[in-house]
């Protein structure tokens, strides 16, 4: 049987686990998770790009194209006509949108996948992983103070 102030220990850090480690450690990995998304939509709007960029004649094609529009998560969808396939808008952080030719757009998205992969990306996962080794430690931690109430 544990001791009253072992007991108040167990206790303390069960409380510290479940109530503080967990959530933090299940916040950054949905930080991480957010990132991986960006970057594979990024990657996604690039290979649109890339295709209608093949498809047109040169920069002075400008011929409408007819598509299918994503306007609530891959949830629901519309056609739309894009009269000047030219130029684009593009998210580019912040809430903000700009505006591209498909040549810097593509450029634009090569240089945030990277920044998102190297910079954000990275941090996001060394975060996730120090929680993760916080909880493990404190779950050691419990561990020992079974033990040495079993001794």
């Amino acid at each position: 049987m544990m001791s009253d102030p072992l007991q108040s220990k167990v206790a303390e850090y069960s409380s510290f686990i479940t109530n503080t480690l967990q959530p933090k450690l299940q916040l950054a990995v949905n930080d991480r998770e957010e990132t991986e998304k960006e970057i594979l939509e990024y990657a996604q709007l690039r290979s649109k790009l890339q295709l209608i960029e093949a498809k047109s004649d040169g920069p002075a094609d400008a011929k409408p194209i007819n598509t299918l529009i994503d306007i609530s998560h891959q949830t629901i969808f519309c056609n739309a006509t894009i009269s000047n396939p030219r130029t684009v808008y593009v998210h580019t952080g912040f809430g903000f949108h700009v505006e591209f030719t498909i040549e810097e757009a593509i450029a634009f998205i090569d240089k945030r996948i990277m920044f998102l992969q190297n910079d954000v990306l990275k941090h996001r996962v060394e975060v996730a992983m120090g929680i993760a080794g916080d909880v493990e430690k404190a779950i050691e931690l419990l561990e020992e103070f079974k033990e040495a109430d079993e001794d």
